[in-house]
């Protein structure tokens, strides 16, 4: 599925299947929350990946983990090398259903996980593929371009049984959580696409 800007969606995924998110234009920022176990009551939780990776950065080999501290998800390919995992998504001001364009990251990704029969007060923080998020000396959070470029994307294999809900994050004027100051001015299109592993656990191609 094809997510324009402030768009979002979710996705049933299967233990063994893949996950792939394709930033179809370059410079853009794909924020994913995700639920699983009995009534969606464990979330992926960004710290307790950071804890147990012992990194606040991603790579190929790196687990996703739940507030539970188990694995979701295992990262299979990454050409991009770098992620936001410290910084949410706000809820901003109301806005109107025919504002699309206004919708805050936040409300896209509330908005998909309502849709899918997930409904909470609030939203347990996201990974943000392709953000690049830098923590300067004094602990001050700057938010930059992302290393993106067009069709890049991030290879994920689910762990668990589980609904990941992904937002095409816009560009938001509070500090800490701007998408970038400048490659995204006209939003990209963001794709998800989920599909069976043709690699079993051991990591050798199948028939």
């Amino acid at each position: 599925r094809q997510l324009a800007g402030g768009e979002g969606g979710a996705f049933e995924v299967k233990a063994g299947q893949l996950v792939q998110i394709i930033d179809l234009h370059g410079g853009q920022v794909a924020s994913m929350v995700a639920f699983a176990g009995r009534g969606r009551n464990e979330t992926l939780s960004t710290s307790a990946t950071m804890t147990l990776n012992a990194s606040l950065t991603l790579k190929a080999g790196s687990q996703l983990y739940s507030d539970a501290c188990e694995p979701m998800f295992e990262v299979v390919e990454d050409p991009v090398g770098r992620h936001d995992m410290l910084t949410m998504a706000t809820p901003g001001e109301a806005k109107t259903a025919t504002a699309k364009e206004l919708v805050t990251t936040w409300q896209a990704l509330r908005d998909a996980a309502e849709g899918a029969g997930i409904f909470r007060p609030g939203l347990p923080t996201p990974v943000n593929f392709f953000k690049h998020v830098v923590v300067k000396q004094r602990g001050e959070i700057e938010v930059r371009d992302p290393f993106s470029e067009r069709n890049d994307a991030i290879l994920l294999r689910a762990l668990k049984d589980s609904m990941i809900v992904v937002a095409n994050a816009r560009k938001e004027k509070k500090p800490g959580i701007s998408v970038g100051p400048g490659r995204n001015e006209t939003p990209g299109t963001i794709l998800v696409r989920v599909y069976k592993s043709i690699f079993p656990e051991n990591g050798q191609a199948g028939s």
